[in-house]
């Protein structure tokens, strides 16, 4: 849609550049036009409407009831460049009767503007505007936005102190101002060997999927990463997994997504409706390279300086669950396995939504990996004794993975 804003205290004037845009101007063409006749009134519209082109008079009343001064044109234009308010014009045109007038203006603009002498008298100034509207329409109506990476990566993080470990494995680390987002990002990057691998973080408000999704979508929007992470912790399967072990999510689903029915016997039965998102499998194939890094996962368990458990560091892919809830019940955790993926090692509360998100995110979209460790085994022992070691350690994964492995160009 193309914005047209009319400021202009003369009905009658108003009436006849209605009809010169009008005749050039169709509805085909996405036009919609505005019409003001104060300074007051036409900042009231721009605060809430981008305005493509204004037609402005330069004799113009701050509040019409207070009648016209010489500069009330000039008056609008440099509050418009001045505030961050309102969106400037791409096109401005300046349609007045008093040429000394539009010299001061075109003086004050440095000629940026078009300039055009308003006159009763023929219709040469409604020729001049036709041929110019119809100029600055087709401009607009090819005006293009190529969306292209700005950042390497995004984390994201489910909880506040995972967030911390992330920000501590960067340099530069500083939050980020956004317009029209009140949300907290940060900023830093990984400089590898003179090459800036550029990283933006931030964690949810809230744990689960519905949250995650929608942190993912307004980054990726935000700053059209071409990776996109999620670190932190996971309750792990008894057998498959240990202690702090970092599980990479090969790919997961809605472990409560389908229906719930009775079944013969009049039990309860839920019946899932398994719908998996997968990795790419480039990045895949990289985790699999990491698995083999023996120094690299010994490095992890020695480096950190808090309570570790005594087995080895791993990392692990395969599986990971997605639930609306935390499950502290071994009996909720088989029931999954048995009826629904076998292989399951893991089981947590938003991947799914991070990959989902993703998957559906507007061109570029970026590729997108979950690295969650395990800190419990969803069982009535669940404890925060390995929540530290378990952060620390799913960002020591995605820290390796971003400096060696995943590939920027």
């Amino acid at each position: 849609m193309i914005n047209i804003l009319i400021v202009d205290d003369n009905p009658e004037k108003q009436k006849k550049i209605k009809n010169a845009i009008t005749s050039v101007l169709s509805e085909d063409d996405y036009i919609n036009v505005e019409s003001s006749v104060d300074v007051i009134s036409a900042k009231r519209i721009m605060n809430v409407k981008d305005i493509n082109i204004m037609i402005l008079d330069l004799y113009l009343p701050i509040r019409f009831e207070d009648g016209a001064v010489r500069d009330g044109g000039k008056r609008l234009i440099e509050e418009l460049s001045s505030s961050r308010r309102y969106k400037y014009p791409n096109y401005v045109i300046s349609l007045s009767q008093h040429p000394e007038q539009t010299q001061e203006f075109k003086e004050f603009t440095d000629e940026i503007h078009k300039y055009i002498n308003y006159d009763t008298s023929n219709d040469e100034w409604m020729i001049e505007l036709k041929k110019y509207l119809l100029r600055a329409v087709r401009t607009l109506k090819n005006d293009i936005n190529h969306r292209t990476y700005m950042y390497d990566v995004a984390v994201i993080c489910a909880l506040p102190e995972e967030l911390e470990y992330v920000k501590k494995s960067l340099e530069n680390i500083h939050e980020l101002e956004m317009e029209f987002d009140d949300f907290m990002y940060f900023s830093g990057y990984y400089n590898v060997e003179g090459n800036i691998i550029k990283v933006v973080t931030t964690c949810s408000t809230q744990m689960g999927m519905a949250a995650s999704a929608t942190m993912t979508t307004k980054i990726i929007h935000s700053f059209c990463p071409r990776y996109v992470v999620m670190t932190g912790i996971a309750a792990g399967v008894k057998g498959k997994t240990n202690m702090g072990d970092a599980v990479v999510a090969e790919y997961s689903w809605d472990y409560g997504a389908g229906k719930d029915i009775l079944d013969e016997s009049g039990n309860n039965k839920h019946k899932n409706t398994i719908q998996q998102i997968h990795i790419d499998a480039s990045i895949a194939n990289k985790v699999r390279r990491l698995q083999l890094d023996n120094d690299f996962k010994k490095e992890v368990k020695q480096s950190f300086d808090k309570r570790v458990p005594e087995n080895d560091f791993e990392v692990i892919m395969g599986p990971i669950a997605s639930g609306a809830s935390v499950i502290a019940n071994p009996e909720k955790v088989q029931d999954i396995i048995d009826n629904q993926i076998r292989d399951l090692v893991a089981i947590e509360m938003e991947v799914y939504g991070v990959y989902y998100a993703a998957k559906w995110a507007i061109s570029p979209k970026p590729k997108f990996i979950a690295i969650k460790s395990i800190c419990d085994y969803a069982d009535t022992n669940k404890n925060d004794d390995f929540h530290d070691y378990a952060s620390y350690t799913s960002v020591k994964v995605f820290e390796k993975l971003a400096k060696e492995y995943f590939e920027y160009e």
